[in-house]
């Protein structure tokens, strides 16, 4: 079974097969080369970055990943207006600390949702 010591492992049993089922997790080390460094957890496995580019398909995969990333780097920058809109927030939270997210909006005329979004991506 590959068992080696300090491995964690699960033991099950099943009456009605009369079985016993042993669930090994697996280590963080690749599950092609065992290697332990460059790793990526991967669909349950470890794999590490050079049996990716030996595979076609985990490459297709990690590209994906990589453009799901770019794409968010790219909607996080802020605008000129964006930017103003967040400054005058400010200034409002600053003259009017008790207010709710209701009455800034009515102070700044948008929309209660509007004040909520921009509270929330400014964290």
């Amino acid at each position: 079974m590959n068992l080696e010591p300090n491995v964690r492992t699960e033991y099950f049993c099943d009456d009605e097969r009369k079985a016993i089922m042993v669930y090994k997790y697996p280590e963080k080390e690749c599950l092609f080369c065992s290697s332990k460094q460059q790793i990526i957890y991967f669909k349950k496995f470890y794999v590490c970055s050079p049996c990716i580019q030996s595979l076609p398909e985990l490459q297709v995969f990690i590209k994906g990943i990589e453009r799901e990333r770019a794409n968010e780097t790219n909607k996080e920058k802020i605008t000129s207006r964006r930017k103003e809109t967040l400054d005058r927030l400010h200034q409002a939270i600053k003259e009017n600390p008790s207010a709710s997210q209701k009455e800034l909006a009515k102070i700044l005329g948008f929309s209660e949702a509007w004040v909520s979004k921009l509270l929330r991506n400014q964290l």
